[in-house]
């Protein structure tokens, strides 16, 4: 199982070091490149500032947990959590030719391990 999260609050960026320009390299950049990190800072500011609990970690935790709860066999082999920048239809779009590679390489019943399956395995 994967879990995918997309962007949430923590103290990631904040806390994050920042380079030491020591050499002044930062000034022989073109205008557009501090322009672009700038915007991008801001977008990722606003991204933040939501108040509808897209961004709140702990959904990612109760995702887990939900996952754990689920009977094995039973549980989605990708999980977005939170927002997330259209990886859930490209996750659609990749699923045929992710069980394409799992059925070439005869392992398509790892995408679906149950205990039946694993305790049948067991007893041959």
């Amino acid at each position: 199982m994967l879990v995918e999260p997309g962007p949430f609050t923590t103290a990631l960026f904040p806390t994050s070091p920042k380079p030491k320009d020591t050499d002044e390299r930062a000034k022989t950049y073109p205008a557009v490149v501090h322009e672009t990190f700038e915007a991008l800072g801001k977008s990722f500011e606003e991204l933040f500032q939501t108040d509808d609990g897209s961004v709140d970690p702990k959904m990612v935790v109760d995702r887990i947990v939900e996952l754990v709860a689920m009977a094995p066999g039973s549980r989605p082999f990708r999980s977005v959590v939170g927002v997330d920048f259209g990886v859930g239809e490209l996750n659609k779009i990749c699923a045929p030719q992710e069980a394409a590679v799992l059925a070439a390489m005869q392992l398509t019943e790892f995408a679906t391990l149950s205990t039946s399956s694993s305790q049948s395995q067991n007893q041959n």
